[in-house]
């Protein structure tokens, strides 16, 4: 059973947890985290990963649930790594911007980085594959209906920042 961490309304670590599966039933000024990470590469393209069948098949970016014990930071590190294979160094990372969506703080990371998708070891679990898409590539996908739902609102805060 997985328990993910709790915080509060001011984004504060609290001493408790909550299973995975009943996230949706914190109360109010509770919340559970998740982490979205934005890579970029040198012609501007963005890392976009197709989940894997269980995952329900979508087009999306990196990101996983902070797990009880863990913060933001820790845990874009431990997915990059578990997702993809990348070891991202603390300074590579730059915190964007953190959303609160009805129960859940989204935490937004980026970096530019130069990377080989050849070389990456993907999760089969959880990631089918990875590309490179253009900005404009990936607002096709989104007016397409064919990107996560969940990651559009954090993806308009990606643009806003690489557009200051």
């Amino acid at each position: 059973m997985e328990y993910l961490q709790v915080f509060g309304e001011n984004k504060e670590i609290l001493n408790e947890k909550i299973e995975r599966d009943l996230k949706k039933t914190l109360p109010d000024k509770k919340y559970f985290m998740i982490i979205l990470l934005f890579i970029q590469n040198e012609k501007g393209e963005l890392l976009v990963q197709k989940t894997s069948v269980s995952r329900n098949s979508e087009l999306a970016f990196t990101g996983g649930h902070v797990t009880f014990g863990d913060d933001g930071f820790k845990t874009v590190i431990k997915e990059a790594k578990e997702e993809l294979g990348i070891d991202l160094l603390p300074n590579e990372l730059k915190i964007i911007d953190t959303l609160c969506i009805k129960c859940a703080y989204v935490e937004m990371y980026y970096t530019n980085k130069k990377i080989n998708i050849d070389d990456l070891k993907l999760q089969k679990e959880e990631v089918e594959y990875v590309k490179w898409y253009s900005i404009d590539q990936i607002n096709k996908f989104i007016e397409e209906n064919n990107f996560r739902k969940g990651h559009i609102e954090p993806y308009k805060t990606l643009l806003k920042y690489l557009n200051k």
